[in-house]
């Protein structure tokens, strides 16, 4: 049997009952507060990515709900998400580093179609490589038209960006 002296004991309950407080006040509210926010940021983006499925089935949200946790998302920060995206029909693409850009790797086509055959011909380039800029062009332009057509286009507005599709 260990012997403590009481104030020590004292400071320790204190401490504890501190530390619940603190978690039940601050730490249980924030959390009830943030998954309220990926609540409504996920119904808006769904409804967004729903229309853009519509007007192009190649595009597929990623983004499910499972287990009370939604696949397809992570938290950036605070007020920031990204959204996984599938490209639906790709075939298959080989990532292929020609050189060109050091240090990375490009998608060329390579699943035996030839380009005319493909899904996707007009992202591809005459030299078979997939263009991510074509890609991303055609998106942002469905992304505008589905924020115009969703239940939220008056609390959803596009931020013009050349490198990423924002809301």
């Amino acid at each position: 049997m260990m012997l403590v002296p009481q104030d020590i004991m004292g400071g320790t309950s204190k401490m504890l009952y501190q530390m619940n407080k603190y978690y039940t006040e601050r730490v249980q509210v924030r959390m009830a507060q943030v998954q309220k926010t990926i609540r409504e940021v996920c119904k808006v983006v769904q409804d967004v990515l729903k229309e853009v499925e519509v007007q192009e089935p190649r595009f597929i949200s990623s983004l499910t709900e499972c287990n009370g946790r939604y696949e397809g998302l992570e938290v950036i920060s605070p007020g920031e998400f990204e959204v996984v995206l599938y490209l639906n029909q790709m075939g298959v693409f080989n990532f292929v580093d020609d050189g060109t850009l050091p240090g990375c790797a490009v998608l060329k086509l390579s699943d035996g179609r030839k380009r005319s055959m493909s899904l996707w011909v007009e992202f591809i380039t005459a030299s078979g490589y997939l263009s991510a800029r074509k890609i991303r062009s055609r998106f942002q332009t469905l992304v505008a038209q589905a924020c115009d057509k969703c239940n939220y286009r008056d609390s959803v507005k596009m931020i013009a960006d050349t490198t990423e599709v924002k809301l």
